[in-house]
């Protein structure tokens, strides 16, 4: 009889147990155990049983001693009933005796570990979560460790907030003001391009944005693109008009104007604040350590 057949009118089965879910569909069977999956043929198995009704023991054929799937000799499968040991037994035994057994069927195991995904929103919610306990210990740390009660309040009260303050201040001008003006100044392509409208950055009153038109020299259109850099003072008061659009080759959607004074003074603007407020709090740290 062929090897490669499945026996005929057999459902996958699916037994769990002892950390292991286990599928067989007839041909082949499946281990799952956290991340790691394994692939038995049946030809690799040498014998199958039943031991104290719920337990499904399966013979590896060949010499296990070397074998690297780290399954050992011998598979144990435990079943939650004998009704569910028996039918996952039979299903197997009936393969086997159709299929036969190779001399060697640890050669023919495979074992695959899947990657751990993680979602990214979760990764940085942790490190927020983590730098924020951080900080905690450190401030009540810094308070325990100063013998002045006045100091250790102006740690523990104002000055907390600056250190981390600052340091949001300055992440947020790299993000959203500098990083993609770098990207973009490195690999961009500067094309004549159109200001159809000026809208509000960020939901503010202050700053605006222009929304930008423009074909790329690859000939695709574009619309609707909000500029990453700011708009400027006569910008925004014609409102719309011809202006040169710098974009990014590897994704021609992120795009900007030349960089505006009004850009440049914001961008400075707020940095240096995030700057200052973390020397204000390197400051009240050095209290504390130099008493």
């Amino acid at each position: 009889m062929s090897h490669d057949r499945p026996v005929a009118d057999e459902p996958e089965i699916v037994v769990s147990g002892r950390g292991f879910t286990a599928r067989f569909d007839g041909e082949r069977l499946r281990l799952v155990r956290g991340r790691n999956t394994w692939t038995v043929p049946v030809r690799a198995m040498r014998l199958v049983t039943v031991a104290a009704d719920t337990t499904v023991r399966i013979e590896l054929s060949g010499d296990g001693r070397e074998a690297r799937h780290g399954l050992g000799a011998e598979i144990v499968l435990s079943c939650r009933n004998a009704n569910a040991a028996a039918a996952f037994a039979g299903s197997l035994q009936r393969a086997l005796r159709a299929r036969g057994t190779v001399a060697d069927g640890h050669a023919l195991v495979e074992v695959e570990t899947r990657k751990r995904a993680t979602d990214p929103r979760h990764r940085r919610r942790a490190r927020v979560a983590g730098a924020v306990v951080a900080y905690v210990a450190l401030l009540v740390a810094l308070g325990a460790f100063s013998d002045d009660p006045g100091t250790a309040w102006l740690i523990l009260g104002p000055i907390s907030w600056t250190g981390p303050a600052g340091v949001g201040l300055v992440w947020f001008c790299w993000v959203w003001l500098v990083r993609d003006l770098v990207a973009l100044r490195r690999r961009g392509v500067t094309v004549a391009g159109h200001c159809d409208r000026v809208t509000r950055a960020f939901g503010g009153n202050v700053l605006y944005t222009p929304v930008l038109s423009y074909r790329t020299v690859e000939g695709r259109s574009l619309s609707q693109v909000r500029s990453r850099g700011f708009a400027s003072a006569s910008m925004w008061l014609t409102g719309s008009g011809p202006v040169d659009v710098t974009y990014d080759p590897l994704d021609p959607a992120r795009a900007s104007i030349p960089v505006t004074r009004t850009h440049l003074g914001w961008t400075v603007f707020l940095s240096a604040f995030g700057v200052a407020l973390v020397l204000v709090w390197v400051v009240g740290v050095a209290l504390v350590l130099l008493g």
